[in-house]
């Protein structure tokens, strides 16, 4: 006698769940491409040449470096938080979503920054492009701990706390580069400090991984 096999056993598709994550990682390169460089790197230049603002700026060069830091956790987490509330469904969603979103967007921030870097790879020291290029890794890492957090504000129901919360340590972190000049660190003590930064940040997602595995849910 044949045993029926249950529908609950069945599973999607593969190619649909390569797809999704494809989506997905379109999408947080475009959340960077929207957030910076279509609104908040044009809105900086318009500032830039406004006399008042700088004026301002030059007399108050540590507290508009910590203002300009704080706008790209505001533009970029904002943006994180639209993305998801928006084009990324459901809401409790697998922990690969966050972590693939923030891969994507620091992907796209690092091939926006890196490009001149190679256009002018010649006349670079070969220690200032591999510095770049570990800049950037610890970057992207950051990207990914930052989507895992605002993520887990959907998983836990507490959203707004949680943007927040993102948006402060996204902002202090950026704020170091401004505070580095003031106390007069160097550029490797700066990226030392990135990187430890980065590593909390990794390892907050790590242990975060236990707020999807209950939660998780496939399409």
């Amino acid at each position: 006698m044949l045993t029926e096999i249950p529908e609950t056993i069945q599973t999607p598709a593969k190619p649909q769940s390569i797809w999704k994550i494809f989506v997905v990682f379109l999408l947080g390169a475009l959340c960077f491409l929207v957030t910076q460089i279509l609104t908040r790197v044009p809105l900086l230049g318009w500032l830039e040449k406004q006399t008042k603002f700088l004026l301002w700026a030059m007399s108050y060069p540590l507290f508009t470096g910590i203002l300009i830091a704080m706008s790209a956790g505001i533009s970029e987490e904002s943006g994180r938080f639209a993305f998801k509330s928006l084009a990324i469904k459901p809401t409790k969603s697998q922990f690969w979503e966050p972590v693939v979103f923030g891969l994507g967007h620091g992907l796209c921030e690092a091939v926006w920054l890196l490009s001149p870097i190679w256009a002018m790879a010649g006349l670079l020291e070969p220690g200032q492009i591999v510095l770049a290029v570990v800049e950037r890794l610890i970057a992207i890492a950051m990207h990914i701990g930052f989507s895992v957090m605002v993520w887990n504000g959907f998983q836990l129901d507490q959203r707004l706390r949680y943007l927040f919360l993102t948006i402060l340590a996204h902002g202090l972190v950026n704020a170091l580069i401004p505070l580095a000049g003031k106390f007069g660190l160097g550029i490797l003590q700066l990226e030392g400090l990135f990187a430890v930064l980065a590593l909390l940040l990794v390892t907050y997602a790590i242990f975060s991984r236990k707020y999807y595995q209950k939660e998780a849910v496939d399409e």
